[in-house]
């Protein structure tokens, strides 16, 4: 009996160390459905989409924690290696400096701009499709590098917020606007996909293909009802073709706010900059610009939106309307949604199971 002490305190510990981790692990996600007519950029998309997404946290303590977001779709656009696979994988840390905070993310995440993709899983709570701007920022930004904000409580006028991200990836952030144009939906890239921009050239947010950092600023004002952002991106790519990637030397601001009041949300954001690749005709320099205002009113179970967007790409200047409803009870949301861009049209629905 005393030789067996031992190994029954080992299994002991083992299952005292497997019950803490459990209780600090947390998981969350959705399975959805989506038919959809069909419809040519900017809103082309498929048919019938089904996806699944799933968020795991570990918090072992409310300093420390780490988050991995994956993601199985049932079509993949033609990409390489785009039908599942990780959308995020990243550590944090909060460090309490007096009545501020400290936050800290060292991985693949994405850039903490969007005022409109604000839930869980960077999804939309208000239509079924996100604005131009951010869809461009699901397929083609996601920063793989560390990112530093500093957070400041006011004593009376909210908080002020400012950070800085350095990244690796993302060489050729711009290559499906210039190439295949603005789109409107919801399908974000994974780690290590490739995204078709031509017969022949792809995107990708997690190649490193120049060997330079790029780099991020932002700052934040926000209080209970509402919030303004600021942020500047530079991915301080070479603009030259590697192999199957091309890659575009892309700066882009950005000015964000939302604000809301008795069920009612009002978002708007507006980004611009030029993006350029350096070619066998030498440099050449193309404008971006891209804003959206959203309105939103939940009552009860129900959720109305109106979106209307604008965006360009050098000298072609375009726009978009989009209206949806959802209804909402307990893990079950049901919606519907209506685009108009360009003389073009989409309906789609969803039935989405969260979990």
């Amino acid at each position: 009996m005393l030789k067996a002490a031992p190994v029954l305190l080992l299994l002991a510990a083992t299952a005292a160390a497997a019950s803490d981790f459990s209780e600090t692990l947390q998981m969350n996600g959705f399975a959805l459905i989506r038919p959809e007519t069909r419809s040519a950029v900017p809103l082309d998309d498929n048919a019938l989409s089904a996806q699944v997404q799933i968020g795991v946290d570990w918090r072992p303590d409310p300093s420390f924690g780490a988050h991995v977001h994956v993601l199985a779709r049932n079509d993949s656009n033609g990409s390489q290696r785009g039908k599942a696979g990780i959308v995020e994988a990243f550590l944090e840390q909060n460090v309490q400096a007096g009545n501020d905070r400290i936050h800290l993310m060292e991985g693949a995440f994405f850039l903490p701009t969007s005022r409109e993709n604000i839930d869980t899983l960077w999804q939309n709570p208000y239509t079924i499709s996100t604005s131009a701007l951010n869809t461009w920022f699901g397929e083609e930004l996601r920063p793989v590098g560390v990112d530093a904000s500093y957070k400041h409580r006011l004593r009376r006028f909210g908080t002020l917020t400012g950070g800085a991200t350095v990244f690796t990836g993302n060489d050729t952030f711009g290559a499906l606007i210039i190439d295949r144009g603005w789109a409107i939906r919801d399908d974000w890239a994974l780690l290590g996909e490739h995204i078709p921009v031509t017969a022949t050239l792809f995107t990708s947010v997690s190649a490193e293909t120049d060997h330079r950092l790029g780099w991020s600023t932002r700052a934040k004002w926000n209080n209970d009802n509402g919030s303004v952002q600021l942020t500047h991106i530079d991915n301080r790519a070479d603009a030259l073709r590697h192999g199957d990637l091309f890659n575009w030397s892309t700066r882009f601001d950005i000015i964000g706010a939302d604000y809301t009041w008795h069920g009612w949300t009002a978002v708007a954001e507006s980004g611009w900059g030029p993006t350029a690749i350096i070619g066998s005709r030498g440099r050449r320099t193309f404008d971006l610009r891209a804003s959206y205002l959203l309105l939103s009113k939940k009552i009860a179970q129900l959720r109305f939106s109106v979106r209307g967007d604008q965006f360009q790409r050098a000298a072609n200047h375009d726009h978009a309307i989009t209206a949806a409803a959802f209804w909402e009870s307990g893990h079950l949301r049901a919606g519907v949604e209506g685009i108009r861009a360009n003389g073009k049209k989409r309906v789609e629905l969803e039935l989405r199971y969260a979990f």
